[in-house]
């Protein structure tokens, strides 16, 4: 069986579905080495499923920047985009400094202990149900900017969560936007149930 050609820098970037993790690999002029070019195209446009599963299990840990940092408000979709995105917080980087020494670690202290998996990104998603946040980590080519409305119950509650992730607002102000923000997650269902 013939080998996959190993796309550009520039192929392999406009294979990325997030915008604003292309925008951000153009405008910074990122260069991935042929190597983490390789592991892009088996995790986004694999040719099987072996193939795909390879990336996961192979210490295959590639630098993968992104301009998402903590307390950044993210949709995250899945690969068809049909569903809703899950929204959420980021938590980390909290800076680009953090980012780079994070790397670094990670090739340096952790070499043959990472995988693909460790360029994965901290978020805590909220649920539409409750409320309440769920940690997770997705990679950040399925991460965007959240465009939401910003006068929203989950803008609001949502920007005050922010706030008090950075130490900042009050307990007592996010829970009672949290509990507006379900009541209107509640309402939405009801209509939606006629």
């Amino acid at each position: 069986m013939a080998e996959s050609r190993i796309p550009t820098n520039e192929e392999i970037i406009a294979m990325i579905p997030s915008k604003d993790v292309r925008e951000y690999l153009i405008r910074t002029g990122w260069q991935f080495s042929e190597y983490e070019r390789d592991i892009l195209r088996r995790y986004l446009k694999p040719k099987n499923k072996a193939e795909y599963e390879s990336i996961w299990y192979d210490q295959n840990y590639i630098t993968l920047p992104h301009p998402f940092r903590k307390g950044d408000i993210v949709a995250v979709y899945n690969k068809d985009r049909r569903k809703k995105p899950a929204i959420g917080i980021m938590w980390a980087p909290k800076s680009d400094e953090d980012f780079w020494n994070f790397d670094k670690r990670t090739k340096n202290d952790l070499k043959g202990f990472v995988d693909f998996t460790d360029v994965c990104t901290t978020v805590d998603f909220l649920s539409p149900k409750d409320g309440f946040f769920r940690h997770a980590h997705p990679n950040p080519v399925w991460i965007e900017y959240a465009e939401l409305d910003e006068d929203s119950p989950l803008a609001r509650f949502l920007r005050s969560a922010v706030k008090l992730q950075n130490g900042e607002g009050s307990l007592e102000e996010t829970d009672e936007l949290r509990s507006e923000y379900v009541a209107s997650m509640r309402k939405r269902r009801s209509q939606n149930n006629r």
